[in-house]
């Protein structure tokens, strides 16, 4: 499915490079005048004309004056984000994955189409260095999807840096937001609105959208499915909280992974002797591609053999490093990757039969 998506956007790219070139042959064949000013400026004009705005974060009102020439990143993905918007941020945070450019090879069709080729540079687990994030000379800092919890004295101190975009304060549905569980469409919006892109995020959003519903068309029979996205930490299981991206990317595809109780916090660590809570799943994925040996140490916890979903053979291994980092990323780019990835997985473990093997995805084919 994400190979009709990919062609479509590809085709019309292309059939865009076509037109513009028949354009500019027809001019130059048929007139020795140069373009029109105002033709060229009217894109630059109404960029302009979206400044200044004023957005409203989960740290408060900022105001972005003029279009940002040099925007930093502090997080994990905001910056394929505004790759997706056309968008060349001047220094982002290194991939944790330790990929060139900060990000991984999902992106980078982004990145290259953007002319992006930021400064790396170690955004810090528990503080930011102000000293380091002002050295790039920012006209606009983004930390949407950050490394640690912002403390207001910190976005005091980057605020006297540039203007910080945090997470919207609200999503589209009105709700607060939820911290590390904002939807892909609500970041990607307040990113362009502070960006002066609202149209491409527009259409960007609409291409997502087509690529989930086509899945779901594809699959009525995974409606009421239940599903969740785990690992193995520190001696115990875990999974994420409903509202975390990994589970959003789940839901869109249209299963239900909210049937867990107590995942209203980031993650549920589950103790070997509670593993049964999970018991009712129709699928988990099982994200073990960082840390290999967690496989081992869940397949051998006392009552992982006893859970239901083994008997419907709805355990997916994700073991692939690359799509690990897709699946966390959520953003445009990675998540077209995801689902071509993920939908052969899902419809093997979701077919209710437990001898139908679950094939663990490859990038390397």
């Amino acid at each position: 499915m994400l190979t009709t998506t990919t062609r479509r956007r590809a085709g019309a790219i292309g059939m865009t490079a076509v037109a513009a070139l028949t354009l500019a042959a027809c001019a130059t064949a048929g007139s020795d005048e140069a373009p029109s000013e105002s033709a060229s400026a009217a894109p630059a004009e109404e960029t302009a004309a979206a400044f200044p705005v004023t957005l409203d974060t989960v740290m408060g009102e900022v105001t972005v004056e003029s279009e940002p020439q040099r925007v930093v990143t502090l997080g994990s993905h905001e910056h394929e984000y505004l790759y997706a918007l056309g968008v060349a941020p001047v220094a982002v945070p290194v991939s944790w994955q330790g990929y060139e450019n900060g990000t991984g090879p999902w992106a980078d069709e982004d990145r290259i189409a953007a002319g992006a080729e930021p400064e790396l540079f170690e955004p810090g687990t528990t503080t930011y260095d102000a000293e380091l994030i002002a050295s790039f000379e920012p006209d606009l800092i983004v930390a949407t999807y950050p490394n640690h919890t912002m403390t207001q004295e910190e976005y005091d101190l980057l605020s006297g840096i540039a203007p910080v975009v945090t997470r919207p304060a609200t999503g589209s549905d009105g709700v607060e937001t939820v911290e590390w569980g904002v939807s892909l469409a609500d970041e990607l919006t307040l990113l362009a609105e502070a960006t002066g892109t609202t149209d491409e995020a527009e259409a960007i959003i609409e291409e997502i959208d087509a690529a989930y519903a086509e899945v779901r068309d594809a699959h009525p029979e995974w409606e009421g499915k239940t599903s969740q996205v785990g690992g193995y930490y520190e001696g115990q299981a875990f999974v994420y909280a409903a509202s975390d991206t990994r589970n959003q990317f789940l839901a869109n595809v249209g299963l239900d992974v909210a049937s867990v109780e107590g995942t209203d916090a980031a993650w549920l660590q589950i103790s070997s002797e509670q593993l049964d809570v999970l018991s009712d799943l129709d699928s988990i994925v099982w994200q073990v591609a960082t840390t290999p040996d967690s496989r081992d140490e869940l397949e051998k916890l006392p009552l992982f053999d006893t859970l239901g979903l083994n008997e419907k053979g709805g355990s997916i291994w994700l073991t692939d490093p690359i799509l690990e980092g897709a699946f966390f990323a959520n953003s445009p780019s990675s998540v077209l990757y995801s689902i071509d990835a993920f939908v052969p997985m899902l419809e093997q473990a979701l077919d209710g039969d437990p001898a139908t093997e679950v094939v663990e995805f490859s990038s390397e084919g």
